[in-house]
């Protein structure tokens, strides 16, 4: 009695997982028209703030609108975009990034667009943006509800936020990092248990993204005064589908490029879950230029994993 017991059981959650989980795939599911329609909606969306002719403004929102964190009608979201553009007659922005289309968790029939916007009044004065939009498929068609990016909520937000960074990277300019993530089959969104990489993009436009292959876009932060050279470093901790290892990357920018100034870092979440950049990367005392850096290893004659320190230099471009 006991295995059928057990068999009973099993086929009964793969039963309740299966019913479960159909509403769930039918809710997350894009036709390919649906997402051709949501990529022309946000180059109509550039093009209309772009001032270009027949760019139809009026059809790209719903009648309600999230937009750069106030809650705005259709009219009212018009009226402010227009004044902006009458103000400020040199604006001009572009998508310079894929458009990464996925479904926003618990909400049904709603998307969120992510991708980078260069955007200013000049090209010396143009920024990078971590664009995000969301959309929603009205009888009309496909609507935004929602418009901001990542650094106008990091600067409306009073709690600390891990997907965004500042600092200043180069020792000279305060700038914003943030990672981005795609299938580099297919340039779009990451699908579970698929090939995925991730830039790390600054919103300095001069600055080139730096590519981290095998990684799922997770928390960047900043640490400061690790040697006396006024950089700034970011410290980046991709995730991953699987496995407890993590590599983390720590990064400036010298001559107008990412540089990687420390060997990739082992993680191991069994041990350091909880752990945060300044309890990796610490300023050596008895080392100028060196920090001393705590990374899990395996211990082969007990078989377990643990943490040892080890002092590096950081790494300088000449």
């Amino acid at each position: 009695m006991e295995w059928f017991y057990s068999l009973f059981c099993r086929v009964g959650l793969i039963l309740f997982i299966g019913v479960m989980s159909v509403p769930v795939l039918a809710e997350s599911t894009l036709t390919a028209k649906d997402e051709q329609q949501i990529r022309q909606l946000m180059f109509r969306w550039n093009d209309a703030l772009n001032k270009t002719p027949d760019a139809q403004p009026q059809f790209l929102y719903s009648s309600k609108v999230m937009w750069y964190g106030r809650s705005l009608s259709i009219q009212q979201v018009l009226a402010q975009e227009q004044a902006y553009l009458a103000k400020n007659k040199g604006y001009f922005q572009e998508i310079i990034s894929t458009l990464n289309i996925h479904p926003v968790e618990q909400a049904d029939n709603l998307f969120e667009v992510s991708f980078v916007k260069r955007a200013g009044l000049t090209l010396d004065t143009s920024k990078n943006y971590p664009q995000e939009m969301r959309v929603v498929k009205e009888a009309q068609g496909w609507r935004i509800v929602s418009e901001t990016d990542g650094i106008t909520r990091a600067n409306q937000s009073k709690e600390e936020r891990t997907d965004i960074a500042r600092g200043k990277f180069d020792g000279q300019k305060l700038s914003y990092v943030w990672m981005t993530e795609e299938d580099p089959r297919t340039g779009k969104a990451c699908q579970p248990y698929n090939a995925c990489d991730c830039a790390l993009w600054s919103s300095d436009f001069w600055v080139q993204p730096v590519k981290i292959p095998r990684c799922l876009a997770n928390t960047v932060e900043t640490l400061s005064h690790l040697d006396d050279s006024g950089r700034d470093r970011v410290v980046v901790s991709p995730e991953w589908w699987s496995s407890n290892s993590r590599l983390v990357h720590v990064y400036d920018i010298q001559q107008g490029q990412w540089i990687r100034v420390l060997p990739v870092i082992d993680k191991n979440l069994n041990i350091q879950e909880a752990v945060r950049a300044a309890d990796i990367v610490q300023r050596s005392a008895e080392h100028p230029g060196q920090v001393n850096v705590t990374r899990a290893v395996w211990d082969e004659e007990n078989e377990v994993t643990k943490t040892e320190v080890v002092t590096q230099t950081l790494w300088e471009l000449k």
